[in-house]
């Protein structure tokens, strides 16, 4: 049931098992689960149906101290299902070695294995209808291509797409139909509120259309609203102005971190063909798979790297064409072809040229085409050192909800530069000694200057600030989400990483997220 409380102000006392605030990929993937589990759950969602130019202004007084974090306010949405109105659906799981103690990168691993997480990493693709999904030996079997020997040093890993990336539009229908889950739109929370004893949380208080406070409450709160309004929802004081109980805790707010993200050289392909048949994305029943290339396990190890992966971005002087025939492209295979996609009558002939050969391509060997008339270039996505002193802050000044507003402190360390260099050079050597490309690494990275750090972008990919531990002296959530010093609220989501490789977090924040949701699944049914 969707329940839009600027439109529909029902003052009735709303109660449910659990409560969950935010309704983007984790809220949303938590929702359905209990759902289908004949569990009762109420979500709260600050934003309405759709993205609103009002509801995001309230980002725009979220403020850098340091380092500039364009995500800060181009990355976080107010709506039903939250960013992934914008994502691409690009699904990665984190490899076995991020989850393990790796001292040259933290003080800590975490508390749970990967092999915790592979039944709701798996459970978690069956939710986007992406149950034929394929391993990554299983692609390059299927593509009938191997990737050129490493010694061990280099892996080709592919990340898959989701058909339908919007949360909102893959379940809307089935929430909003749903005898067991409300959500609440434009609900907005702004304290929680905890029993005498300061060891259960009672309810959340959320400002209504009318401008008044309005409680919800539930016997399990789970907080699921992004990376930085968790950290700024734990640090405020409790809906009766105490302290929380987890306030002191060390490591609230800190650790932010975020992928660091750099162009590393450019590519010239010495074997054009066998170059696009490793590295051009392929499309196989129905799932967009992108090709990427990484150390391996042992030479992080061996070389004390941290996560990192390259992949190869094609420029095209045809790159408004490619895009507009993939829009057509996707409209057709989706069995609908949508008006405004079908080109004028001038821009057909130079659509034309490029649509040919990417039908050809996808029909003879179900890869995209890549002209790269315009150069190829090596981008990196690289895990950043989890700094204590990287922070999400409270200021002075309040939004016009009455909420201080985020202080963004974000720290980069600098010694990422070394992983980068070390890594694009082990990647060139793999390229030439194969005789498939040569790589011109920049010479600010191949130097290891370390103002090649200045050149960092951030990824959008907000994690840290709650991390995840065995004690409340290295975290603020148990290996159960659970935050500490309470018996009932939890975290879900990229906040509880304490640290991150360099996969996309939203695939393991919903595999944590539907892992709570089993654990309260189980719970209901022994009741």
């Amino acid at each position: 049931m969707l329940i839009d409380l600027r439109r529909f102000p029902d003052e009735t006392p709303q109660e449910a098992e659990t409560l969950i605030i935010g309704a983007g990929a984790v809220g949303l993937a938590m929702a359905v689960e209990l759902h289908r589990k004949g569990c009762k759950a109420i979500v709260l969602e600050a934003g309405g149906a759709s993205i609103e130019a009002d509801s995001q202004d309230y980002f725009l007084t979220a403020r850098c101290c340091a380092r500039t974090l364009p995500g800060l306010h181009l990355a976080r949405f107010r709506a039903l299902g939250g960013a992934t109105n914008f994502w691409g659906g690009q699904l990665l799981t984190f490899e076995p070695l991020v989850l393990q103690h790796r001292p040259w990168v933290a003080d800590i691993g975490w508390p749970i294995a990967r092999e915790e997480l592979d039944p709701y990493y798996q459970r978690g693709y069956a939710l986007l209808g992406m149950d034929r999904h394929l391993a990554d030996a299983q692609v390059w079997q299927r593509l009938g291509i191997e990737l050129p020997a490493s010694e061990g040093a280099l892996e080709g890993i592919f990340s898959a797409w989701a058909p339908e990336p919007n949360f909102a539009a893959l379940y809307g229908r089935e929430i909003a139909a749903s005898p067991n889950v409300r959500v609440f739109l434009n609900a907005p929370a702004l304290a929680l509120e905890m029993d005498a004893a300061k060891e259960r949380i009672l309810g959340v208080f959320v400002r209504s259309a009318s401008g008044a406070a309005r409680r919800f409450a539930a016997r399990r709160v789970i907080l699921a609203n992004g990376t930085v309004e968790i950290a700024r929802l734990l640090k405020l004081p409790l809906a009766d102005g105490s302290a929380a109980p987890w306030a002191n805790n060390n490591w609230l707010g800190r650790g932010f971190s975020d992928h660091v993200d750099c162009w590393a050289g450019e590519v010239s392909p010495l074997d054009k063909k066998r170059f696009h048949n490793l590295f051009d994305n392929a499309y196989l029943d129905g799932i967009k798979y992108a090709p990427k290339i990484k150390p391996s396990a042992p030479v992080q190890r061996e070389r004390r790297l941290l996560g990192i992966s390259g992949h190869f971005l094609f420029n095209s002087s045809f790159e408004e064409h490619i895009f507009n025939a993939k829009l057509l492209m996707r409209s057709l295979f989706r069995g609908r072809l949508e008006r405004q996609l079908v080109p004028s009558a001038r821009s057909f002939a130079s659509m034309l040229r490029v649509a040919l050969p990417m039908v050809v391509r996808y029909l003879r060997s179900h890869r995209m085409y890549n002209p790269a008339d315009q150069g190829i270039r090596l981008r990196l996505c690289c895990e950043q050192f989890p700094l204590r002193e990287s922070a999400v802050r409270l200021g002075d000044t309040r939004d016009r909800l009455g909420m201080p507003v985020v202080e963004m402190d974000w720290r980069v360390d600098g010694r990422e530069v070394e992983t980068m260099a070390t890594f694009s050079e082990m990647l060139a050597a793999w390229l030439e000694r194969h005789g498939l490309a040569r790589l011109r690494l920049d010479p600010t990275l191949a130097a290891r200057d370390p103002a090649f750090a200045q050149r960092f972008d951030d990824g959008y990919h907000h994690m840290g600030t709650a991390r995840m531990a065995d004690s409340s002296a290295a975290g603020v959530v148990d290996r159960n989400l659970k935050v500490f010093g309470t018996h009932n609220l939890y975290v879900a989501g990229a906040a509880v990483y304490p640290t991150t490789g360099s996969a996309n977090p939203t695939f393991t924040a919903i595999a944590l997220g539907l892992r709570l949701a089993n654990a309260i699944g189980n719970d209901h049914a022994s009741a």
